[in-house]
């Protein structure tokens, strides 16, 4: 059985005083839609969602009345998405074999992706969402180009990642402190030198983070069910 972590709980810094997880797309609550994915997904068991602090109440209030049955906790948010993520983690079944983190932010995704990215987690214990590199990337050294690497080597990271729980935990333990500065769930299995298999996603699956990703995500999602 898989737990899905949505994490819900980000500043929305950058929009503007909009709070992106609340913001509405096709009638719905941006972080709704990206609980909902999961909720369609037959090896998906629960969702946990981390909520900002003060708002659990509000957020488990609008993910049943959207329909996510599959809703086991709404946990509270920490300063930082590590801390955010832990909480979470201490709400997660015991039954549960296998744990995905996905951004709230990323309300594209479908749940054929997430199968896809579950199915490899399965078969190689870790897995992330990612898509190649479409731009040539720079590596900069005082504000000068120092060297341009291959980009058919290069991946944006991006959400759901799914691990085998005891794995996961077994490195965030061998960690300790040194995990609390991280930005992306896999480089928990990196810095213990565990492999992590990349997931390509067929689909568009941005993460709203400014005022005009909203726009495009809204004609995207009208797009889709249209």
């Amino acid at each position: 059985m898989v737990s899905a972590i949505i994490l819900a709980a980000g500043s929305s810094a950058r929009m503007n005083g909009v709070n992106k997880q609340l913001a509405e797309i096709g009638g719905m609550p941006v972080f709704v839609i990206s609980a909902l994915a999961f909720e369609n997904c037959k090896n998906v068991g629960e969702i946990i969602i981390a909520a900002p602090s003060g708002e659990c109440s509000r957020f488990e209030e609008l993910a049943k009345n959207h329909g996510v049955s599959k809703l086991s906790r709404v946990t509270e948010g920490g300063s930082s998405r590590f801390q955010s993520m832990k909480n979470a983690l201490e709400a997660v079944s015991p039954s549960a074999g296998f744990i995905a983190f996905h951004d709230g932010a990323r309300p594209l995704i479908t749940p054929e992706d997430i199968d896809k990215v579950l199915a490899d987690a399965e078969e190689y214990g870790a897995a992330i969402a990612a898509v190649s590199a479409i731009d040539t990337v720079k590596v900069s050294a005082g504000g000068f180009i120092e060297d341009t690497p291959d980009r058919s080597a290069l991946f944006y990271a991006q959400t759901p990642q799914v691990f085998r729980k005891e794995l996961f935990l077994d490195c965030l333990e061998r960690l300790g402190g040194r995990a609390e500065n991280i930005t992306d769930d896999s480089q928990i299995l990196e810095l213990c030198g565990e492999h992590v298999k990349i997931t390509e996603l067929s689909g568009c699956n941005m993460k709203i983070t400014r005022p005009e990703d909203l726009i495009a995500a809204r004609a995207i999602y009208s797009i889709r069910n249209s």
